[in-house]
């Protein structure tokens, strides 16, 4: 298969930087795939799971946040907030972020706090499933 660069990028370092034969990323509106020669896009990323196969045919996931895509020739670029390994994710600290998230969600708060509480509770949910997801395709 062919193959082309790719990187996914987060404000505090490099997640990943190197080829890659295909890639599937959380947009708005589903998700969408990127191979080798894909057209020319500006495409926003959603909060979930990045899924993509290296030149070696291992597959490798990880949770992202909300950011931004760009396709290229020969490069794809993901700019997103944060991007974790399934490996690096504590299951037991994020069941206690969504617990603590879930309560502030009940309490009588400002538009802005509900907003905060309400993306914790979805980025806790998101690792959960990223972790669950990965757990499951490695046992095949």
């Amino acid at each position: 298969m062919a193959e082309f660069d790719l990187e996914i990028l987060t404000p505090e370092k490099p997640f990943y930087v190197g080829k890659c034969v295909s890639l599937v990323f959380p947009a708005p509106d589903g998700m969408m795939g990127v191979m080798a020669s894909h057209s020319p896009m500006n495409a926003a990323v959603s909060d979930g799971k990045i899924i993509f196969t290296l030149p070696d045919g291992d597959v490798r996931v990880c949770a992202v946040t909300r950011g931004m895509i760009s396709v290229g020739k020969l490069r794809t670029r993901v700019l997103c907030e944060s991007a974790i390994a399934p490996e690096d994710i504590d299951v037991e600290k994020e069941r206690l972020a969504m617990q603590e998230a879930e309560i502030e969600l009940r309490k009588m708060q400002s538009y802005e706090d509900y907003t905060v509480s309400r993306l914790a509770l979805a980025k806790a949910i998101n690792r959960l499933k990223v972790k669950q997801y990965s757990s499951f395709y490695t046992e095949q």
